[in-house]
């Protein structure tokens, strides 16, 4: 049975600076940060149906990441590998920018990554390596829980934000499983 990995990605409500305060005082501590521009092409972009998981495997994704503080990159190269692309006859179909936060302390498997998403807002992302044997429910379960012991208070109920049906539906689409 080929092993399912879950990744939750839940909807934050207060400010970055907060969870920021909240993850140290449980010694979480930053270990990276970077924005990252994902453009996401497809050939054919009629995804109705599809899951998150789905829409991201039908998709051809070109990543741009920067650390905090570093020059931006060059926009030709950029340029250059979404006109080959679209030469191949791919479709330009997201265009996502978002902060990435890492967070980690000594011992964990994982890291729990605070996001800020344009257009979606703050989302909390975390899988677990040490979970991937456990059922997809069983690996939710410990997902929350461990994320409540970092000081995050989710219910077992709370579903997660599945960012690319949110962007191609045009509303706030929701899932146990971002990874599914």
């Amino acid at each position: 049975m080929k092993k399912e990995i879950v990744e939750v990605g839940l909807p934050l409500k207060k400010h970055l600076i907060y969870y920021h305060d909240m993850l140290q005082k449980h010694g979480l501590e930053l270990i990276f940060a970077c924005t990252t521009h994902d453009l996401y092409f497809a050939k054919n972009p009629n995804f109705d149906g599809l899951t998150e998981k789905q829409i991201k495997d039908a998709c051809t994704r070109l990543r741009f990441s920067n650390k905090i503080n570093t020059p931006p990159i060059a926009n030709a190269k950029i340029k250059k590998q979404e006109q080959e692309l679209i030469k191949q006859g791919y479709k330009k179909v997201f265009d996502t920018i978002k902060f990435d936060f890492h967070y980690q302390k000594e011992g964990m498997a994982s890291r729990v990554q605070l996001q800020d998403i344009k257009d979606i807002g703050l989302i909390v992302y975390y899988d677990n390596p040490d979970y991937y044997n456990y059922s997809r429910k069983k690996q939710r379960q410990l997902l929350i829980e461990e994320l409540n012991s970092y000081g995050f208070n989710f219910k077992q109920t709370d579903l997660g934000l599945n960012k690319l049906q949110t962007f191609y539906y045009g509303k706030k689409m929701y899932g146990e499983n971002q990874n599914a």
